[in-house]
């Protein structure tokens, strides 16, 4: 700290300016804060991370402005823009007042909860292996059974809506295990050279029960009737299908799919809906597994449509306004 800077303070000199020129560079923001409450000193981090222009302002004020504590805050405080900092306050002989120190845990805190997911993938990747055929055997007997019941003649609407329930839950189950089974072996695929006519068939016929559960209007716009391409059908008829599953959590009451070729050779497919759309926030966090704002979501959906994607050597984008709907769109080579 420059000389002429200190000699303005409202600190007593008791520390020699060799000392101040220290804490003025350490990286921890530290601030010093007089009897009467206000700042006599802070160091260029403390700046950096408060504001400038805070010498004698109020610390209630400071931190009635900087800090917007958060349910999940613990031992730390947050930040207004989301930044995670430690604070310690200590008392200071050689001044009429209490030093305070802010130590900027985000990167810490993103890791540790990083290396969590990873140690819950690591743990669901054993579990769903052990558990996938158990689970699988008696479901594909309950779909078959529904079906039947599906085909039985003169069945009234209220049992028809019934069954048709019944096959969106066990269709859920099922999209489920290949979410969990995708992220315990990973994203490696081997793409095969597929008609798209064909996939978008399947891909329709898998989405049914769902529409057809929720009474959605579901519209399809195929405009690669006569085209190749490749692809790992399963896994990208898996993500897609996560798109309309979230558009109808959402509540939309229209979702539209789009399949279109791009003038780069490649392919676009799109999901759009009418539904509640996304806040920032949210949009901002979409990918990230295990996130998500519904009570019945695991919060590997769209991670699992992104992981498709990347696998295939594509990108996604997100467009999305809260109360008017959300559009995600894949672009595959």
């Amino acid at each position: 700290m420059h000389y002429s800077n200190y000699q303005t303070c409202a600190v007593r000199p008791h520390i020699p300016l060799s000392e101040w020129d220290i804490l003025s560079s350490l990286p921890t923001a530290l601030v010093i804060i007089n009897s009467q409450g206000r700042i006599v000193w802070l160091n260029p981090p403390a700046e950096a991370m408060l504001g400038y222009g805070l010498l004698d302002s109020l610390w209630l004020d400071v931190i009635l402005r900087a800090f917007v504590p958060r349910a999940d805050d613990g031992h730390e405080v947050s930040l207004a823009d989301g930044r995670r900092v430690h604070v310690a306050i200590a008392t200071l002989d050689s001044l009429p007042g209490i030093l305070v120190s802010l130590t900027d845990i985000t990167a810490t805190r993103d890791y540790e909860k990083a290396k969590e997911n990873e140690k819950r993938l690591v743990s669901i990747g054993t579990m769903t292996a052990q558990l996938a055929h158990q689970i699988r055997t008696p479901l594909a007997s309950a779909m078959l059974y529904t079906e039947h019941l599906n085909n039985l003649p003169d069945l009234d609407v209220r049992t028809q809506n019934w069954i048709h329930r019944l096959q969106e839950c066990h269709t859920s189950i099922e999209q489920q295990i290949q979410d969990l089974l995708l992220f315990a072996r990973g994203t490696t695929i081997e793409p095969t050279r597929m008609d798209m006519n064909y996939w978008c068939s399947l891909l329709v016929q898998r989405a049914q029960p769902y529409v057809l559960a929720r009474n959605v209007t579901f519209n399809v716009n195929n405009q690669l009737v006569s085209l190749e391409s490749l692809i790992h059908a399963e896994s990208l008829i898996g993500a897609v299908l996560n798109l309309v599953i979230n558009s109808l959590q959402s509540d939309a009451t229209e979702i539209n799919l789009t399949l279109a070729s791009m003038d780069d050779s490649g392919i676009q497919i799109s999901v759009e809906d009418n539904g509640k759309g996304m806040t920032e926030e949210v949009k901002s966090q979409a990918f990230s597994p295990f996130y998500t704002t519904k009570a019945q979501g695991n919060g590997l959906g769209l991670a699992v449509v992104y992981a498709v994607v990347k696998a295939h050597g594509g990108r996604v984008s997100l467009e999305s306004t809260e109360g008017v709907g959300t559009q995600v769109n894949l672009f595959l080579p």
